[in-house]
């Protein structure tokens, strides 16, 4: 291939991919829904874990904006007993990668302004994740023993998601994680006392 035709060649892909998540995300529902875009790259494991655990309890206020089945499908995940704590970090993940995607960087901000990001608070108001799902605690999204997750960027494509795990305590030896960062970047806090 000549030089110049493979960088087009990926403009165009780009161009078209974002177009169809586009469509999906404000298109209204219909009979026929594509299936959501699976994550490219596998996330790095560093605990596996299968641990049956409660789901918070909590009653979803009714939802003012229809959600596309799949996106819906993928959100059901985290609130399946027959998942794991670690298949839920790759669930979150896949979210993530889906606002990756779609507008070409990573939501940025704490737990709670990346879950409003993905609920709908961005550029073109798209409803990534169900703002009515029952994993949303106090606007933040939360592992399945209620602890909200620890979300730090580690490079432009990649979010380290972390569950505080069992104890409900971050940075501790029971913690589940995808993506970590590097060691040095200066992201764990300081040992505690």
């Amino acid at each position: 291939m000549l030089p110049m035709k493979k960088p087009l060649l990926i403009l165009v892909l780009v161009a078209v991919a974002a177009a169809t998540l586009t469509w999906l995300l404000t298109a209204p529902d219909h009979e026929f829904a594509p299936s959501t875009p699976k994550a490219r790259h596998k996330p790095e494991r560093t605990t596996a874990s299968t641990v049956s655990v409660p789901i918070p309890a909590r009653t979803p206020p009714p939802s003012s904006r229809a959600i596309d089945p799949e996106i819906q499908k993928l959100a059901d995940r985290l609130v399946e007993k027959t998942q794991t704590p670690l298949n839920d970090l790759e669930t979150l993940g896949e979210f993530v990668d889906l606002y990756r995607k779609a507008f070409s960087q990573l939501p940025v901000g704490c737990n709670e302004d990346i879950t409003a990001i993905l609920t709908g608070s961005n550029p073109i108001k798209g409803v990534l994740f169900p703002p009515d799902s029952p994993m949303i605690i106090k606007g933040q999204i939360v592992d399945r023993w209620g602890t909200p997750y620890w979300l730090h960027p580690n490079s432009g494509a990649r979010l380290e998601i972390r569950s505080a795990g069992p104890d409900k305590d971050l940075f501790t030896g029971d913690d589940l994680m995808i993506n970590p960062s590097p060691s040095g970047l200066g992201v764990t806090p300081a040992q505690r006392l």
